[in-house]
């Protein structure tokens, strides 16, 4: 993957699959770097959107099982809040609704409830659009489920017959089921007047618990974390506090209160990157520059693009002047003035610095970036304050409505470069979350059926952060079920790709099925079409807690011919490419997918061996083991194994294999082939296999 320019300054994405990605156009959608800048909202529990997060961080499980890790997460420096033994006791009655604003931690407390009444890590998500009359536990074996979120219409539609079966089947499983419901009135006379329940009224756990329990967590040192406190300014902490901030708000005045005891921050500056004044400043800031198209235009892009080195911040800023046409100006110019007017084309007309100033940011430390081919550095732009960026783009969208579509226009129009144009698809599928109304999605949908591969990517990002809202998610997925079997290229591609993003990472079954149906429902060959199949699944691949399910899906792809093996051999043999060359993904298949009787690593790599669209990059990646495998005493065994595994199915791209196995004698592997095929040559005719 080459180096571009707009890199945001974050660390680079997670190396296992990077030459995977490279080679297909670039990382999975997910991987969006400095993703939170903008996106890491302020709604959420207790464990959410601190100011910054790691590239790749897990998306939360929205249908399927719920990483143990998501799980601990939420417990780490739990707060409990006063209804929390109260929803403990009801858990007896296997279904628990807790109803609250988003926000208030809900999601956090729901996750802490099921585990402390199942003791068990065995939970699982269910989808907000559920039918819960419908719905069953099926075999998957959980002790808990969660329905974050489950939509208004179907709460309603739920009715006390439903509710008994739905207690019957939790009962038989030994299981619990919490209902995350946002508080209207139509929902609680319902759950009250029809299904006869008390909900839980889920209200966030008081700010200062908050604190305490999260600051013992992350400076578990009394004399540690008492200096640093006493080193606030006098009253802060109080007057914080008395602003009510939603959990995750205190979360992020902990990180910073850790990063003054770290000395990476003045203690005296602290108020003046807590996000919780964001909202409040957006107007202010707004106003303050309105009068410049030129910082007006630099503050909407540093909005959109922050985090990403200052001359793409500036490239973008320019480019949205040309495409305002002056709609940015708040008069028009005067055609005829007397008074002197400083030269707009002055080369010393204002500094960087003085620019950055004006809307409230500042350039970074110059940080170096590295990729395969040569380093690069990067100057990046941030604003002072947390989370300010998003707080203008939702006030300029929710209250400027000629803005809104400019920037509408201008993103749309975003260069065809890989991370610039996720982050213009990413901000696109946040507007979508801001807006009201039936066509919430329609600016999407024009990307989705254009002619322009880049359109799709840009729409699939769009899409993905889109689905982070229950409501807009059932739309969203109702749009993919009718495009994965379109007769449109494009519009099957974008379901595919928008399977690589959070929607499919939050809803992997729902993703590997409409994947299947993108890639079968029409056998047309469409390259492009199986390509974006392809990179879906390694993107699905590339999260650990899903890679069983996906070599699951890919055992069943591969069996029947037809495009669906092809694509699957495909998406194996780069698989298998990366393992041979990385540690983490080579040991990740040597212990799960080439040990054992029936190891299905070895049914896998055979299928992608005798695909002829699939065996050259197969073979190169076995021969690639093979080479390392004679310097590393760990991958030896591996391909030994791998070879016994192959020798009964002697034919095809399997025999062509065994033939370069043998004559890199004595490397492992070798002197196993070479058996093998002087039994074959012997016979005269080629091995069946099993």
């Amino acid at each position: 993957m080459n180096a571009d320019p707009s890199d945001p300054a974050q660390p680079p994405p997670p190396p296992d699959l990077a030459q995977v990605f490279g080679e297909m156009g670039g990382p999975p959608a997910i991987w969006n770097f400095g993703l939170l800048t903008v996106a890491g909202t302020v709604e959420g529990g207790q464990h959410m959107g601190a100011p910054a997060a790691a590239p790749g961080e897990p998306v939360e499980s929205r249908e399927g099982d719920i990483a143990a890790e998501q799980t601990l997460a939420a417990m780490s420096g739990f707060a409990e809040p006063d209804w929390f033994a109260e929803a403990l006791e009801r858990a007896r009655s296997r279904v628990v609704f807790l109803v609250g604003e988003q926000g208030s931690g809900r999601r956090t407390a729901a996750l802490n409830l099921l585990q402390r009444h199942t003791g068990s890590f065995a939970l699982r998500a269910v989808d907000s659009d559920v039918e819960l009359a419908t719905w069953t536990l099926g075999g998957s074996g959980a002790r808990g489920y969660l329905i974050d979120g489950l939509l208004e219409t179907r709460t309603l539609a739920l009715t006390s017959i439903g509710l008994d079966n739905l207690r019957r089947q939790l009962d038989r499983a030994e299981a619990c089921l919490v209902i995350v419901l946002q508080q209207t009135t139509q929902v609680l006379a319902h759950l009250k007047g029809v299904l006869h329940v008390d909900p839980i009224r889920a209200a966030s756990p008081s700010a200062r618990a908050v604190l305490d329990a999260k600051l013992a967590t992350a400076l578990p040192d009394p004399a540690r974390r008492r200096p640093v406190l006493a080193g606030l300014p006098a009253g802060f902490l109080d007057e914080t506090l008395r602003r009510d901030p939603r959990p995750s708000q205190v979360v992020e005045l902990v990180s910073e209160i850790v990063r003054v005891a770290d000395g990476a921050t003045d203690a005296a500056a602290i108020s003046q990157y807590l996000s919780l004044y964001a909202t409040d400043h957006a107007p202010e800031l707004l106003d303050s520059v309105r009068d410049s198209p030129d910082d007006l235009a630099l503050l909407l892009a540093t909005c959109v693009f922050e985090h990403f080195d200052h001359t793409v911040i500036e490239e973008e800023a320019r480019r949205l002047l040309e495409v305002a046409a002056g709609r940015l100006d708040a008069a028009p110019p005067e055609a005829d003035t007397t008074t002197p007017a400083e030269n707009p084309g002055f080369v010393f007309l204002r500094s960087r610095r003085e620019r950055l100033a004006a809307i409230g940011a500042d350039r970074g430390p110059r940080e170096v970036r590295a990729n395969s081919a040569y380093s690069y550095a990067v100057e990046p732009v941030a604003f002072t304050r947390h989370l300010q960026g998003r707080a203008v783009l939702d006030h300029v969208w929710r209250e400027h409505r000629e803005a809104g579509e400019l920037l509408v226009e201008w993103l749309r129009q975003t260069p065809d470069t890989q991370r610039r144009a996720d982050r213009a698809g990413f901000i696109l599928g946040q507007f979508a979350q801001w807006s009201s109304g039936y066509r919430a999605l329609a600016p999407l949908e024009q990307l989705a059926a254009s002619e322009r591969p880049g359109d799709w990517r840009m729409a699939a990002r769009a899409f993905g952060a889109a689905s982070a809202d229950p409501v807009l998610a059932t739309a969203v997925k109702n749009r993919l079920r009718g495009w994965s079997r379109a007769a449109s290229e494009s519009l099957r591609c974008t379901a595919a790709l928008t399977c690589a993003t959070e929607f499919g990472l939050a809803r992997p079954e729902v993703a590997l099925a409409l994947l299947h149906t993108t890639v079968t429902a029409r056998d047309d060959g469409s390259d492009a079409v199986e390509s974006a199949v392809r990179r879906a699944l390694l993107s699905l691949f590339a999260e650990p807690a899903l890679r069983p399910r996906v070599v699951e899906a890919l055992l069943q792809w591969s069996r029947p011919p037809g495009p669906a093996r092809r694509t699957a051999c495909a998406a194996v043999a780069q698989l298998l490419k990366t393992a041979a060359t990385t540690r983490e993904p080579g040991e990740w298949w040597s212990t799960h997918l080439l040990s054992g009787d029936a190891p299905p690593g070895a049914e896998l790599i055979r299928s992608a061996l005798m695909e002829p669209t699939s065996f050259d990059t197969a073979r190169a990646a076995f021969l690639e083991w093979q080479r390392r495998a004679a310097a590393d005493p760990r991958r030896a065994p591996v391909v030994e194994r791998l070879t016994e595994a192959l020798a009964p199915h002697l034919r095809g791209g399997v025999l062509r294999l065994f033939t370069d196995l043998e004559r890199a004698a004595p490397a492992p592997g070798a002197e196993r082939a070479g058996l093998a095929l002087a039994q074959w040559r012997g016979a005269g005719t080629p091995q069946r296999g099993h």
